[in-house]
């Protein structure tokens, strides 16, 4: 029998591609209900099985994007790594973090299925000589100007072992830098966290030491460096990864540096008046002549008057490359609550326990009227985030806008009015529907107002 796979879609890709098969059974097509079939395994689970009649040219094509779409997500809290392991546990020597089901391996075994007669069932064949691996992140990697069939290294630019290499991040390149804001003011610090593919096994070879450099202009101040190792949360690149190890998080913003204590000189505080730093992958504890990916330039914003305790704000999300983003709010922040409540009345006295004697009937002024049950509260912010230059910021808030899952973290109530403020993380809801894009270089320094809803009602 001739059964062959002519084409297939292999290595690193995104789910929200297209992910395509193409089988051909040269033998066989003519036979009672025949079809063609595709099981779909992912992470060593087979989730289902696809079938489909020849088409013209006794093959067929199948697609598994949609169905793998479903299996693989980013974590839910990777953004305060540093300070919280990604269970949430205080661990500040957890500066990394492996991923739950962000990267999946996935494995296609195809076959056929016919009847004897046309009054039989049709037994079921599945090949293991057919048996195909991709490995899948929650994001794309084709452009809008791509044809398909993509090639498998549609992935390449994200493999860490260049120095022209890139993590899995939406910060564009503007004059041959990655630039993103971070907010660090009177000691209130934004959180962050980056993600980046790891290991051999995903072609990401160099991802060892995560170098990282302060500096105020142009002047030096203090380098380190923070080793992806398991002490420090992440897993050494080599051959034989896990899909949990193949996809790690890592912490990079100025509240994570502080509150990490891996290496001292890399925190915010011993490197007074900063005004930016660099972090960039290398395969060695050299930087020099052993990068592997582009430089980060985390640039220290000047957040003004609004970025005070209680409402400091960061936007974190998950982005188009199926890694993470994150963006302080620094301009003015404006909190909306909206009531939906029940209405009933009482008609308050002693009417059931009066005898008109030894007790006798009364009603009070506070008593009886119109009460309010069942009080749900939602909670809203206004958020105003400084663009610098709108070409470096603008791609973060495309980014945001169409991320279908979005967190905030801050210094803040979060919509209760208890005295303490604590700093934390919450899922928020964006919205904005329409957005329009500031490009243009020429226009005044202007901000994007952002508006969320706090995924949770108050509790009253």
């Amino acid at each position: 029998m001739a059964y062959t796979v002519n084409q297939s879609t292999t290595g690193v890709q995104g789910a929200l591609d297209s992910l395509i098969y193409v089988v051909n059974d040269s033998t066989n097509t003519g036979e009672p209900k025949y079809r063609y079939v595709c099981r779909v395994t992912v992470n060593g689970t087979a989730v289902i099985k696809l079938k489909q009649l020849p088409n013209n040219n006794s093959s067929a094509v199948f697609d598994v994007a949609n169905i793998v779409q479903s299996y693989v997500y980013q974590d839910m809290n990777p953004y305060q790594l540093g300070l919280y392991d990604l269970d949430g546990t205080l661990s500040t020597t957890t500066i990394y973090g492996r991923n739950t089901e962000a990267l999946n391996t996935v494995t296609l075994r195809f076959g056929y299925e016919y009847a004897t007669t046309d009054n039989d069932p049709p037994v079921e064949t599945l090949l293991p000589a057919t048996d195909t691996e991709v490995v899948v992140v929650n994001g794309s990697f084709a452009n809008a100007t791509d044809s398909y069939p993509l090639p498998s290294s549609q992935a390449n630019d994200y493999k860490l072992n260049a120095s022209t290499k890139l993590l899995l991040s939406d910060i564009a390149d503007y004059n041959g830098q990655h630039i993103c804001n971070v907010a660090d003011q009177e000691g209130i610090r934004s959180y962050g966290a980056l993600a980046f593919l790891n290991g051999d096994d995903v072609g990401s070879t160099g991802s060892s030491y995560l170098h990282v450099t302060y500096y105020n202009e142009s002047t030096q101040l203090n380098t380190g460096y923070l080793q992806n190792n398991a002490t420090n949360g992440g897993w050494s690149p080599s051959t034989g990864g896990t899909d949990a190890q193949s996809l790690l998080y890592v912490g990079i913003h100025p509240a994570n540096l502080q509150s990490q204590g891996i290496t001292s000189n890399l925190k915010p505080s011993n490197n007074t008046g900063y005004t930016h730093y660099i972090a960039q992958f290398a395969s060695s504890t050299t930087l020099s002549g052993n990068e592997t990916s582009v430089p980060y330039k985390f640039v220290r914003t000047d957040c003004g008057k609004f970025w005070v305790a209680g409402s400091a704000y960061t936007l974190h999300w998950w982005n188009s490359k199926g890694g993470i983003d994150n963006i302080p709010c620094a301009g003015k922040s404006v909190e909306r609550q909206d009531m939906r409540k029940e209405e009933y009345r009482t008609s308050g006295g002693n009417s059931f326990d009066a005898n008109g004697t030894s007790t006798l009937y009364s009603k009070r002024s506070m008593e009886g009227g119109k009460r309010s049950t069942r009080v749900r509260t939602t909670t809203s912010l206004q958020l105003s985030i400084q663009t610098g230059n709108m070409n470096i910021t603008t791609p973060l808030i495309q980014s945001l806008m169409n991320s279908e899952r979005v967190y905030l973290s801050g210094s803040s109530k979060f919509g209760l009015n208890v005295d303490s403020a604590t700093t934390g993380i919450v899922q928020v809801y964006v919205t904005d529907v329409q957005k329009d894009y500031l490009k243009s270089e020429n226009e005044p320094i202007q901000s994007y107002t952002v508006n969320v809803e706090l995924s949770r009602y108050r509790l009253n």
